[in-house]
């Protein structure tokens, strides 16, 4: 008996310029060898079969073959290609397929590319559950960058390792592992969480946990045909939260999407269809750490690609919270692929206002402890979103200036490209005379610059800083009638209401929902941040 991990298949990319490893299970106490490239590593399984050879570094390669042996089993997985792995990871908006993607028809015509590659991992939420349906047929294996395959692709990695691909010509494969609506307590070890902001979240978990009946729980779930994401493409309740709608059209969409599958709404104990919070929901403590972050490790990778938080911003112990709890994910995430240095690349929230019961009030705690973490912990950097949210929803449909705003970061802090604009225009200072307030910038490139709109195509107006406000003796100022100039490194706002000499505050996208429409010369859209007059 030999098998490997799932994510050694033929096709797979594997990580250059790193020892890397390869694991899996054979007969207890064999001698398992592991060759690729002319390189060999042996090891012997242990007493239950579980087995993990270190081999490399490889060089790049677009073709490879790899043999494992036990015994007289003998494994070849073929057609490998050698290059650079990007683990993406996080809830709704990582998941977020380019089937919902504003874009998809015209990427179709363009994408495919023999140098990308993707690898989903399987949606289970506990151990075990791989082996109660058949996710085979959807997930758990390697797709090439095809039209016929886009749809499946997470959009926003996607669109950053396609700019990765075309700038340095290597071969990109996406490991990808993420599950919508996921706090990141369900991402890390309980004991983690509950020493890293989220106490508060596990005791409500347990007390939730003690007042179950076990038996029915587990009668409930197993029964439940939501509880087994066999494929998530086209599920009518996927596509209806995904596609996305005004709120006038909410109750009707739904109709529709209940029609569609043969639903009488009339008949639906909405109960019935809530997977119950418990020892196998997917939003649990340490809920997918364990069912499928674990079984990725330590998959060879460059680094990871993460967009998480909506789930922790619902509340305001939660987004507090998130203070602490993401940098101490970032730290466990690298101590199990035993590498400090492992770059980590995150995606801030983008602007909402409201989604179904979600309020965006808390974003703005979250989004500042997002900017601490960037600014805090080594490694790591935020790709800005501030002027791509959708008022009423919280999965922005134009998925590429994320991805290419990640792509910046990577070329610059990863790859080294040093002279890569990749950071966003932050506010630094403030000046106010009469009629005047002077906002300076970091990272301004060759230049600010104002658009009329932002790229879903809403109209902020050119003369406008969208997301922004001024308070003066602690009172909002009127901005209505005011112009705005970008000038170099600076914002000039002409107002008549603005009055020197009075203690005056700028802030810049702090509230839940704005439209940033002031760029720098790379298009990198202002960042939330503050500045204050002496």
């Amino acid at each position: 008996m030999l098998k490997t991990a799932l994510m050694f298949k033929d096709r797979a990319v594997l990580q250059r310029d790193k020892k890397i490893a390869v694991w899996g299970q054979a007969d207890p106490g064999a001698a398992v060898k592991v060759t690729v490239q002319g390189q060999s590593a042996e090891t012997k399984a242990d007493a239950d079969g579980k087995w993990c050879a270190l081999i490399g570094p490889l060089n790049m390669s677009w073709k490879e073959e790899m043999t494992i042996t036990a015994g007289e089993d003998t494994l070849v997985l073929k057609d490998l290609m050698v290059g650079d792995v990007w683990f993406a990871g996080g809830q709704s908006n990582m998941e977020f397929h380019m089937r919902y993607d504003a874009d998809v028809a015209a990427e179709k015509e363009v994408c495919e590319n023999p140098a990308i590659r993707f690898f989903d991992y399987p949606e289970v939420s506990f151990v075990g559950q791989i082996d109660m349906a058949d996710y085979g047929k959807n997930y758990g294996f390697w797709r090439d960058c095809n039209a016929e395959n886009l749809e499946r692709f997470s959009a926003v990695a996607y669109y950053c390792v396609k700019d990765l691909q075309a700038k340095y010509q290597i071969p990109v494969g996406i490991l990808a592992c993420n599950w919508g609506g996921t706090p990141v307590m369900a991402w890390m070890p309980e004991e983690v969480s509950a020493q890293n902001g989220d106490a508060h979240r596990i005791d409500e978990y347990h007390q939730q946990l003690a007042a179950l009946d076990l038996e029915e729980y587990d009668r409930k779930f197993m029964n439940n045909p939501g509880s087994f994401h066999t494929d998530i493409i086209g599920d009518p309740f996927s596509d209806f939260m995904m596609f996305g709608c005004e709120p006038d059209e909410l109750q009707q969409k739904l109709g529709e999407m209940m029609a569609a599958a043969g639903i009488d709404p009339t008949q639906v104990n909405m109960e019935d269809l809530q997977l119950p919070m418990g020892p196998k929901h997917e939003w649990r403590p340490a809920g997918v750490y364990e069912s499928m972050l674990l079984p990725c490790v330590p998959y060879g990778i460059k680094g990871f690609l993460w967009y998480q938080g909506c789930s922790d911003a619902d509340r305001p112990e939660d987004a507090h919270g998130y203070e602490k709890a993401f940098p101490a994910l970032i730290r466990h995430w690298r101590g199990l692929w035993k590498d400090d240095t492992l770059p980590f690349l995150f995606v801030q929230l983008a602007p909402l206002d409201h989604w179904f019961m979600t309020d965006g009030i808390y974003y703005p705690i979250t989004r500042a402890a997002q900017q601490m973490t960037a600014d805090t912990v080594p490694g790591t950097a935020m790709a800005v979103t501030t002027d791509v949210g959708m008022q009423w929803d919280i999965h922005p449909k134009k998925k590429q200036p994320v991805g290419h705003r990640l792509a910046l970061l990577a070329e610059n802090y990863v790859y080294g490209d040093k002279d890569v604009l990749c950071e966003a225009p932050t506010l630094k200072a403030l000046a106010v005379e009469d009629g005047k307030a002077v906002l300076a910038f970091e990272n301004a490139g060759d230049g600010l610059h104002l658009t009329k709109t932002v790229p879903y195509g809403q109209e902020v107006g050119a003369q406008t800083a969208g997301g922004l406000r001024i308070f003066q003796n602690g009172a909002e100022v009127d901005l209505a009638g005011a112009k705005a100039e970008a000038c170099g490194d600076k914002l000039v706002i002409t107002c008549e209401a603005i009055r020197a000499g009075v203690p005056s505050r700028a802030e810049m996208a702090m509230t839940k929902w704005y439209l940033v429409n002031l760029y720098n010369s790379a298009d990198i859209p202002a960042r939330p941040a503050a500045a204050e007059t002496c």
